[in-house]
């Protein structure tokens, strides 16, 4: 990513990071699907890692013996999240460089609501298997228009930043460059974009690291 747009990216969410949550419950559609897979996977004492964790809304309700990492590109989200969870780690990382292997490594990693800002997944998604414990497992959601691909994020808050699309194929060839074992794998609506009225669709993976 680009350092323009690194820096829009982190002054549009660093500006509205204290009313995140309450303002995209509405817009949000994916936060179940993540809740159901947390629940089936996030065992006592597991260490977890939350990509593009914004506030932090999606991991701060896990038992107090799971040990939760955040990633953001937004100080103000991760201090957002810090409140939420202060016995979390939060970290401010782009996910397209490698993880720091002082963090150690992870049984479960969630990268849900942040890929539109993927430029490189093959090289993202080796970055995730990267962090990985043997066995963990991965929730990975991306956008995937099958009608138009690319759009904009917004003119007025996001100018020149773009939402980046991968189609079903070239999402399953990363999947496997990473060296990740697919589990499954869902089409579904993710979060509605207001400004331009459509409904952004993810490619859900659920995914194993051997």
């Amino acid at each position: 990513m680009t350092e323009p747009e690194t820096a829009a990216i982190r002054a549009y969410y660093d500006d509205f990071a204290d009313h995140y949550v309450p303002g995209w419950r509405s817009l949000q559609l994916y936060g179940p699907l993540v809740a159901d897979f947390l629940l089936r996977e996030v065992a006592p004492g597991c260490r977890v890692l939350d990509v593009g964790c914004g506030p932090g809304q999606l991991t701060r309700d896990l038992a107090p013996g799971v040990e939760v990492t955040g990633t953001d590109l937004s100080p103000q989200m991760l201090a957002e999240a810090r409140r939420g969870r202060p016995e979390g780690r939060y970290e401010e990382h782009d996910f397209h460089d490698p993880f720091p292997a002082a963090w150690g490594r992870f049984d479960v990693v969630t990268a849900v609501g942040c890929l539109e800002f993927c430029r490189d997944l093959p090289g993202t998604l080796a970055n995730l298997a990267g962090a990985c414990a043997p066995g963990a497992r991965l929730l990975v959601g991306v956008v995937e228009d099958r009608a138009r691909g690319a759009r904009p994020f917004s003119e007025d808050g996001l100018p020149g930043v773009g939402m980046n699309s991968y189609s079903a194929s070239a999402q399953l060839a990363a999947v496997t460059a990473a060296g990740l074992s697919p589990w499954s794998y869902r089409f579904v609506p993710a979060w509605r974009h207001e400004e331009y009225s459509y409904v952004v669709r993810y490619g859900l993976w659920e995914l194993r690291r051997d």
